[in-house]
């Protein structure tokens, strides 16, 4: 936008220039001032033409034209050769092809009609010189804003994938690291606890045959000794299989963290009983990367920097969560494969997504099943 206006003013001093030109010679009669109102109307209105090629186009082709009938009297035009370079620049900026190349012929041809129209040799030369330098460096010009562009775009994508794949780099570590963990206390449970629990029946079945007292008392405090350690055995094993990044509380954390990283506003909307779901290590890690694809996907299309994500328990049985963001316009949904990687996530939880579009405002709901979360 600060070079629309550099423009503009540029335009103004040139055209005001041209016009002084013309008023010392001439004078300026009302042609002149309509038609400079109507130049500066219409490259006002450039901006809002811009995804409207054709349009766009058509717009240009009556700024040069406009520019060069209201000054055409001039002996020589060499600010009106200004003001059709700026139009030709408007043109380089967003026109391509063959739509670009009659843009320029076509202003080619109205800086040049007046010469040889007169047959001045010396000032065709001249202008045909002057033309092919500054062509040249807005052609420089412009392949060097287009490698530029291209290498932010790249430098951009490889940003986002270097912490894509740091953050499912951690994700898998803590997996794996939880799995491990898993089959650790799976292989207690089922070698120690299973011996302590065989000892306590035992224990109580040679209580039982002892007639003597003081062996009876003996065997009691032998019987509370192994509960006691059945009982720590069992809570080890309880703490060993918890999870750090299971449950919606650590799922929050990672979608935190990626907020922060994107720069993002996400608010969080958690229903009653949604925080204490017991989710499996698959579903923590589908529900995170199915919230980390709807911002990404909202980042890329929608443009747009602010989201609400809410997490509901609907009757103890199915979890679901909404994403949701703002959205100007009314788009066409078709599913790429961050979509379709999020509704196969889904559908291996036996689940289901949703996506539709109410009220300026787009939704991704996706919905799977909790009974085979790993309850208390």
């Amino acid at each position: 936008m600060p070079t629309f206006w550099f423009e503009l003013l540029y335009l103004l001093v040139a055209w005001g220039l041209a016009a002084y030109s013309k008023s010392a010679t001439a004078g300026l009669d009302p042609k002149t001032i309509m038609l400079s109102a109507l130049f500066f109307t219409v490259y006002f209105c450039l901006p809002l033409m811009k995804k409207r090629i054709k349009l766009f186009q058509l717009a240009l082709v009556l700024l040069a034209i406009t520019a060069f009938y209201t000054y055409s009297t001039i002996s020589f035009n060499g600010v009106v050769l200004l003001i059709i370079l700026m139009v030709s620049k408007q043109a380089i900026d967003h026109l391509q092809g063959f739509r670009l190349y009659v843009q320029l012929f076509i202003q080619f041809i109205l800086i040049m009609l007046p010469y040889l129209l007169r047959l001045d040799y010396l000032l065709i030369s001249y202008t045909m010189l002057l033309l092919l330098l500054v062509g040249f460096l807005l052609y420089i010009w412009q392949r060097t804003n287009l490698s530029y562009h291209q290498l932010n775009h790249a430098y951009i994508e490889l940003e986002a994938d270097y912490r894509k794949l740091k953050r499912h780099t951690v994700i898998q570590e803590r997996v794996v690291r939880q799995d491990e963990r898993n089959q650790v206390a799976r292989d207690l449970h089922d070698s120690v606890g299973h011996r302590l629990t065989a000892l306590l029946m035992q224990l109580e079945v040679a209580r039982i045959q002892v007639t003597d007292k003081e062996f009876r008392n003996k065997f009691d405090q032998l019987k509370a000794l192994a509960q006691m350690s059945l009982d720590e055995t069992r809570e080890a094993l309880k703490t060993l299989k918890s999870e750090q990044t299971t449950g919606l509380t650590a799922v929050i954390q990672l979608i935190r963290k990626l907020e922060a990283e994107s720069h993002l506003r996400v608010s969080f909307h958690v229903q009653s009983g949604a925080l204490s779901v017991p989710l499996t290590n698959a579903q923590s890690v589908a529900l995170y990367r199915s919230v980390q694809e709807g911002l990404t996907n909202m980042m890329r299309h929608s443009q747009v920097r602010q989201a609400s994500v809410e997490f509901q328990l609907i009757g103890d049985r199915f979890f679901r969560f909404q994403i949701s963001h703002p959205l100007k316009t009314k788009v066409e949904i078709q599913e790429g494969f961050g979509l379709k990687s999020m509704r196969e996530r889904l559908e291996q939880l036996a689940g289901s997504l949703k996506i539709n579009q109410v009220e300026g405002e787009f939704r991704l709901i996706g919905t799977f099943p909790i009974e085979g979360g790993e309850r208390e």
